[in-house]
C-alpha cells in the first residue's frame, strides 16, 4: 500500500469513510455526494480529515460479526469499485426486539475496509446511527449494546456471549 493512498473522509452528513486516492472521486457513503479531488478543496460540504485505514481486515472483521451471531447478507454489484455485505443481529425479549444492523463496504481487490455504518433499532424504532472506524469503536459499542440486551433479558444473550467470550459481564 502506498503512504498516503488512504484518506480518512468526513461529509456534512455525518458520514466518516476511507476513500482511496486513486480513484477519480471520493463518493459520501450515505448521502452519495460525489466530488473530485480538485473539488474537495473548495467543498463546504466533504473533506480529507487526513490519513486514513480502518484498523482491521474484511477478515478480521468477519471473524468478529460470525463471533457475536451476525449473520451477513452481501450486496453483489458487478458495476461497483467497493464490495458491500449486511449484517444483521436480531434479539428479541418480551418487552423489546433489538436489530443492530452493519452495513460495510470494502476495495475491491484489496485487503482493506472503506466504511462500516452501525444502526441500533428498537421494537422498530431508530436509536442509534453512526460510522465507525476503529475496531476499538466497533468493539466498544457492540460491548455496550450488549450490556443494554443482556439487563432486559433472563438467559445470556448470543452478543454477549460472543462479545465477551464467555467472560461473565462484570469482568469483562
Amino acid at each position: 500500500m502506498e503512504a498516503g493512498r488512504y484518506a480518512q473522509m468526513g461529509c456534512s452528513c455525518g458520514a466518516e469513510w476511507i476513500e482511496d486516492r486513486l480513484e477519480s472521486v471520493a463518493i459520501c457513503p450515505w448521502c452519495g455526494l460525489k466530488l473530485t479531488w480538485d473539488q474537495l478543496a473548495e467543498s463546504d460540504h466533504m473533506g480529507v480529515a487526513g490519513p486514513g485505514c480502518i484498523d482491521m481486515s474484511p477478515d478480521h472483521f468477519h471473524q468478529i460479526m460470525e463471533n457475536c451471531s451476525f449473520v451477513e447478507t452481501k450486496n453483489p454489484s458487478a458495476r461497483s469499485r467497493y464490495d458491500s455485505s449486511i449484517w444483521t443481529h436480531l434479539f428479541s425479549s418480551p418487552d423489546v426486539i433489538w436489530e443492530i444492523t452493519l452495513e460495510v463496504t470494502s476495495f475491491r481487490g484489496e485487503e482493506q475496509l472503506r466504511s462500516i455504518t452501525i444502526s441500533l433499532r428498537l421494537s422498530g424504532f431508530p436509536v442509534l446511527y453512526t460510522s465507525l472506524l476503529t475496531a476499538d469503536q466497533l468493539i466498544l459499542l457492540l460491548a455496550a449494546i450488549a450490556r443494554s440486551m443482556q439487563r432486559m433479558s433472563d438467559e445470556r444473550t448470543p452478543l454477549s456471549e460472543g462479545i465477551f467470550c464467555g467472560h461473565p459481564l462484570e469482568a469483562a
